[in-house]
């Protein structure tokens, strides 16, 4: 069960998901959406957007993989006669002191590209030429200047912007002003399975058609049952007023940005498909994972099909249970992923481990726990190693302005049933893991729109929960091991640029002889490690042991593991998995460890 407070005072019980469903902790107040009132200042952390650069002296070359050279760098070989070919290299300027051209390669990168530097800059239309003649090399898969990137920060006219320190706080937000640099959510369709959505001057330009999956009439409230309005008539339960929970998440996702109106979405050039999954006393699993299927794309029989399939799915809602006893929502959500939707959803507002939620527990979500402006853990928010990353989700005890503690979205003026529109609009202040959660499924439209923008594959859902962890801001406030929140907190502008680069592949962490190292991950995570066994061995000991949770160990020689592809496998209720070889040939043996439920500190070791 769960605390809805939509204005100061005001409480709701809300959510049963079978017997109770867990949507979010909120607690609020309102302003309007013109921005009456006293509104604190208007947080701007910008730096001079500059000119164009007019000439580069670094460049990044990448050759084709495979490609055989008679020197150590083929891609040296490629800049020198690409130079040659542009008529650059014999250039002498009375600027540069007559100095002839020379190149120097700087260095390898990790995603295997060299970056070089000349003896002198470049005009552009020299760097072009060179660029072309680069271009054309058959050797060379990519090259482009080293450009230099400041911080831009766009920043929207929305009226109530300085409200939003999630997206701008320089230590404890999100970085979006950073981000949207690159990318605002373009063409991706974000399915919020919630209360429904309210006609609001702030959203309504970002709804696509989404749909009503409440069945019993009870619940729904409508008189309609399932239907293709998903509009929201209100949650309420007997004289407490209604959440409109489902509005406050949609405009966190995609609220329009940049209109000189209220706030603005973190994917405010995104599209939300309003899918109503909540009503009066929660919503069962058998209608939330209906509208999981039906929101990814998939077939719900009596339901038309999806015209706009979601990319990103948000469920802020949960009720406690492990999802292993909740096969149903993990059936759903497994047809999710393997239709390429990424699903994001709440932790949980519980103070406890999150692996005793659903679906925060399921295998391939992105579960989110909350942090407030302070940046430390949200003292409400559910924890542990099913938690992926953290997000802002306010905290009232928190922050030294009152606006501080709140996360701010879309709302209505309403007791029960909402008021009409727009003079019903508001804004509302609310904390909560529902609150921090569309956070990171507004950044993940973010990364699908910037990876399709620089030309490349949308991520797959394995890999957006990867950039998200390997870009993650650190915590300001460290949580305490046994309530870890994930590496830190979403950061917008480093997950967005990352997802325009080359995603590298895991190589594996390297593990010692004898000594163990330790590892935590959510349900259906897969820990990769290493280690080198020389010839002559009687035997090598692969194991895990200790900890928490359920995880099988899949091993394979000069190769890396999956779970349909390996040489041996140890695969037994617990954290004791061995895989013993004899007379084991000589190379690198990779173990993949994979979660069967949440794992926390489970050791990992070889002996030879």
């Amino acid at each position: 069960m769960t605390t809805h407070m939509h204005n100061t005072t005001r409480t709701v019980l809300a959510c049963a998901l079978g017997a109770a469903l867990l949507a979010a902790l909120s607690v609020s107040t309102s302003v309007s959406a013109a921005g009456t009132g006293v509104a604190p200042p208007m947080r701007k952390f910008t730096l001079p957007k500059p000119a164009a650069e007019a000439s580069f002296d670094r460049f990044i070359v990448k050759t084709r993989d495979g490609i055989a050279s008679r020197s150590a760098s083929p891609s040296l070989d490629a800049v020198n006669a690409a130079i040659a070919r542009a008529g650059v290299g014999g250039i002498t300027l009375a600027a540069n002191n007559g100095a002839v051209l020379k190149v120097e390669r700087v260095r390898r990168m990790a995603v295997g590209a060299d970056v070089f530097r000349f003896s002198r800059k470049l005009t552009r239309v020299e760097a072009d030429a060179v660029l072309a003649q680069l271009r054309i090399d058959a050797t060379v898969q990519y090259a482009q200047p080293d450009y230099r990137k400041q911080r831009l920060d766009f920043t929207p006219n929305d009226t109530r912007f300085n409200l939003q320190w999630d997206y701008t706080h320089p230590t404890t937000g999100i970085h979006a002003p950073t981000a949207w640099d690159i990318a605002r959510g373009a063409g991706v369709v974000v399915a919020v399975l919630d209360t429904g959505y309210l006609d609001h001057s702030d959203l309504n330009a970002n709804i696509v058609p989404g749909y009503d999956f409440i069945a019993d009439p009870q619940v729904a409230g409508d008189g309609d049952g399932r239907d293709a309005d998903a509009h929201d008539p209100g949650d309420w339960i007997g004289g407490d007023p209604s959440s409109f929970h489902g509005t406050h998440v949609a405009g966190t996702v995609a609220a329009v940005g940049n209109n000189a109106l209220g706030i603005a979405g973190v994917a405010f050039n995104a599209r939300v498909q309003p899918v109503r999954v909540l009503g009066h006393g929660g919503g069962y699993t058998s209608d939330i994972a209906d509208a999981i299927t039906w929101a990814s794309g998939g077939t719900v029989a009596g339901v038309p099909a999806n015209a706009t399939p979601a990319e990103v799915l948000n469920l802020s809602l949960g009720g406690y249970g492990m999802c292993s006893e909740d096969p149903a929502t993990q059936a759903a959500v497994d047809g999710a992923l393997s239709r390429g939707v990424t699903v994001v959803v709440a932790a949980g507002n519980s103070n406890l481990d999150a692996a005793n939620h659903s679906p925060a527990s399921c295998k391939g979500v992105i579960t989110v726990g909350a942090t407030g402006i302070d940046g430390a853990r949200s003292y409400y928010s559910n924890f542990g190693p099913t938690v992926a990353i953290s997000a802002p989700g306010g905290n009232a005890s928190s922050g030294s302005d009152p606006d501080d503690r709140w996360i701010w979205s879309l709302g209505n003026s309403g007791m029960q049933a909402p008021d009409p529109s727009p003079g019903g609009d508001r804004l509302i202040g609310m904390i909560g893991t529902s609150m921090a959660s569309p956070h990171v499924a507004g950044i993940v439209a973010l990364m699908q729109s910037a990876a399709v923008g620089a030309g490349r594959s949308p991520l797959t859902p394995m890999q957006v929960k990867q950039v998200l962890q390997m870009t993650a801001t650190p915590f300001t406030v460290v949580p305490p091991f046994n309530q870890s929140q994930g590496p830190g907190i979403a950061n917008a502008a480093a997950a967005v640029l990352a997802s325009t680069l080359p995603i590298p592949a895991d190589s594996g962490t390297v593990i010692a002889n004898r000594i163990a190292t330790a590892t935590s991950g959510a349900a259906g995570d897969a820990k990769l490690f290493k280690i080198v066994v020389p010839a002559g061995k009687a035997s090598v000991n692969l194991r895990t042991f200790g900890g928490t949770g359920n995880v099988s160990l899949y091993v394979a020689r000069d190769r890396v593991p999956t779970t349909a592809s390996f040489d041996r496998s140890s695969v037994k209720p617990g954290n004791s998995e061995t895989v013993l070889i004899a007379n084991p040939p000589a190379g690198t043996y990779y173990l993949l460890v994979v979660g069967e439920v949440a794992f926390g500190n489970v050791s990992v070791m070889g002996v030879y």
